[in-house]
């Protein structure tokens, strides 16, 4: 038998005593339905009715699902519109109107907050899913249902969602797993007492076990559940669990056992007028004439099954009815003179059933009906059909579970997994503080003294942190102190004289101009006049030094030709022809330097050199450029009188304080030689002369 029917693990609903079933359990609540009032009672009675009509008439169950919804609406009762809802998607189930039914148990959700309802939508929509063999949904809402029940610690939700997901692994033929999951909802359904529940569990191990030929655990369990049926009177789900071991016979190819235990499903079926069993009955026993080559009968059995499911429109059965009626006239066809007559059943059956599982969805007999339909056609020596059957057969093959569908299933497992290791690792650390409060107690002592301590040596550190700061800016106070009182030195050693000889030759002009001859005159005119000169590019330079110990006076580097820079300084210093100077730059190189603290450096050391040819006979300045081992070298030479160490102090000395003539450009040199990241060093010998060499990073 093809199409299997699982029992669906649901929640109780109503407390009615279980010696009515089925018809007669219906017409005792239609007898009390005229006596009541417009209220939440009557609400509550209808959805039994409703829910009661699933087995029986479910066309029937969705119009009194429609009736609980309006009068729920005119009660302005949310809770009562769910159960509408939900009461119409059960019985659009169980008609194989599977998406109309899952949009249902949407809305149902949408109009609750009570999580046991939520519950029950999530897995009449997961099993809605899977009727449509999307298994990787169905495994999601079931996961998430799961969830839900172990969040609000609900075990008889817990026992329905993996009794439910056990369904689901039976379908993907992974019955070791779907057997795992039944043990598992069966020990919760025994710490509940939940009788009706533990038969269910039992019947589908009943039947996870024969799919695996394991018969003797099968009637083991079978014979547990009927136990349990028979003893509470479970008339529905005796019934079910028959059809169950009757298909696990025919799986056993033992038809003989498996029509025998349909038959006395068929007896218990005509009591309480279930045609939904009775229509899987007749279609166990007409598989079971169909293996013993007895066609006559099974399509007998098979045209009953058929007309029950046409008088009450359950679209699904009527589908495998005329797939199992096509296997039939197809082997009838091999054996039988009428040939041609009985393939043409065939293929009519056959073209039936994909068209009603197109309209449902179900891929998985779509499937199976081209394949059958191909080999018919081929039969019938229709070639070209059979070919396009084919293919359909193979896409409609690769669509029911590819590997995109077995990764999705595997990747929610894997979820699902991580999820229960969290759960119980959360447990046992629940468990461990339960039993281990005091220590917890003293380590929460020792944070809080951690944290306080923690506290101290944050405060301490930002104590130290700002005492180096005050230290720090007390060091820069204290060097621009330093800087002030250099400045101010300089100021009064070396501009006093220029200024004051300038002053003094301007009085003898002004009030004694008679005591100079015309020499004199000229002699004092250019001496002051040189003075004057030297005192602006002195004041120049003070300006710049004294910028440069500004904060945020920085310097601008670029490309600089040094051929330029020599080109400037032999402008400046054009006045002076008794001296030689000298411009050597071979390789035309260029430095990345600032431009303006070159030239100052240049032309200090220039002035420099000049000032010490005094006695020196031809007087020569050489300056030169060149470039070894990736550094930049400019170099000054003169042939004057040389000097001691102890004379270039204030080039290295930041505590040496001189005066301009003597002191002032080389202190200069140095801090803009700094500023610019240059390294100068000096090489001075007694009568032969002296080198300043400036190196470039």
């Amino acid at each position: 038998m093809k199409k299997l029917y699982f029992f669906l693990l649901l929640l109780p609903v109503f407390s009615i005593a279980q010696k009515l079933q089925g018809q007669p359990l219906i017409d005792s609540l239609l007898v009390e339905l005229p006596k009541m009032e417009e209220d939440t009672i009557k609400v509550n009675l209808l959805y039994n009715i409703s829910f009661q009509y699933r087995y029986v008439n479910p066309k029937i169950g969705v119009i009194y699902g429609k009736k609980i919804i309006e009068l729920a609406k005119k009660l302005n009762w949310k809770a009562g519109v769910s159960k509408g809802l939900y009461g119409v998607g059960v019985n659009q189930y169980h008609d194989s109107d599977f998406k109309n039914a899952i949009k249902n148990f949407d809305k149902a959700i949408l109009f609750t907050a009570n999580s046991k309802t939520i519950i029950s939508n999530l897995n009449f929509k997961a099993q809605s899913f899977q009727s449509l063999k999307n298994y990787p949904k169905a495994l999601s809402i079931y996961y998430e249902s799961l969830s839900l029940a172990e969040q609000i610690k609900d075990v008889e939700s817990q026992q329905m969602v993996l009794g439910n997901l056990g369904n689901l692994y039976y379908l993907q033929n992974n019955f070791t797993k779907a057997i795992s999951l039944y043990k598992k909802a069966f020990s919760l359904a025994k710490s509940t007492n939940d009788r009706d529940s533990q038969y269910l569990l039992l019947a589908n191990l009943s039947g996870a076990y024969s799919k695996i030929n394991d018969l003797k655990q099968s009637i083991f369990y079978s014979k547990l559940a009927l136990d349990i049926g028979l003893k509470n009177n479970f008339l529905l789900y005796v019934t079910d669990t028959y059809v169950r071991i009757g298909t696990a016979y025919n799986n056993l190819k033992e038809h003989d056992s498996a029509k025998q235990n349909f038959e006395k499903a068929l007896q218990i079926d005509k009591k309480i007028n279930d045609f939904y069993n009775s229509s899987v009955c007749y279609e166990g026993i007409g598989i079971a004439y169909s293996a013993k080559k007895e066609y006559q009968l099974a399509i007998e059995n098979f045209d009953k099954a058929k007309q029950i499911n046409i008088t009450n429109k359950t679209k699904a059965f009527i589908a495998t009815n005329s797939t199992n009626l096509g296997k039939v006239y197809y082997e009838l066809s091999k054996q039988s003179n009428n040939k041609t007559a009985f393939l043409q059943k065939a293929y009519l059956n056959f073209s039936e059933a994909i068209k009603i599982n197109m309209a449902i969805g179900n891929l998985e007999e779509i499937n199976l009906n081209y394949h059958l339909l191909s080999d018919v056609q081929k039969l019938q020596g229709n070639y070209k059909a059979a070919l396009e059957s084919h293919v359909q057969y193979v896409i409609y093959k690769d669509s029911v579970f590819n590997s995109d569908n077995k990764e999705t299933i595997k990747n929610l497992e894997d979820k699902r997994e991580i999820e229960l290791r969290d759960k119980e690792l959360k447990i046992n650390k629940l468990a461990l503080e339960a039993k281990e409060k005091q220590k917890i107690y003293f380590i929460l002592g020792l944070i809080l003294l951690a944290i306080i301590v923690g506290l101290l040596f944050y405060q301490s550190r930002n104590r130290k942190f700002t005492n180096l700061k005050l230290e720090t800016l007390n060091k820069e106070l204290d060097q621009a102190n330093k800087t002030k009182t250099r400045f101010f030195n300089i100021l009064n050693h070396d501009l006093r004289g220029p200024v004051s000889n300038l002053i003094d030759f301007l009085q003898i002009q002004k009030n004694t101009p008679e005591i100079l001859d015309e020499e004199t005159k000229n002699r004092i005119q250019d001496t002051t006049l040189s003075s004057a000169e030297n005192l602006l590019v002195s004041m120049e330079d003070i300006l710049l030094w004294s910028k440069g110990q500004m904060e945020n006076f920085k310097p601008q580097p670029k490309n600089i030709a040094v051929n330029q820079l020599f080109e400037d300084t032999q402008k400046v210093f054009s006045g002076y022809i008794k001296i030689k100077f000298e411009y050597l730059n071979p390789d035309n190189i260029e430095i990345f330097t600032d431009e303006n603290y070159l030239k100052t450096i240049i032309r200090n050391l220039t002035s420099n050199a000049i000032n010490v040819f005094t006695t020196t006979k031809n007087p020569t300045i050489i300056w030169k450029a060149w470039q070894e081992n990736n550094k930049k070298y400019v170099s000054i030479t003169d042939n004057g009188p040389g000097a001691s160490s102890e004379n270039f102090k204030a080039l290295y000395d930041d505590t040496h304080v001189v005066g301009i003539k003597s002191g002032l450009g080389l202190h200069l040199i140095r801090d803009l030689a700094k500023a610019i990241n240059c390294e100068i060093t000096v090489d001075s010998s007694i009568g032969v002369g002296t080198t300043f060499v400036v190196r470039f990073p």
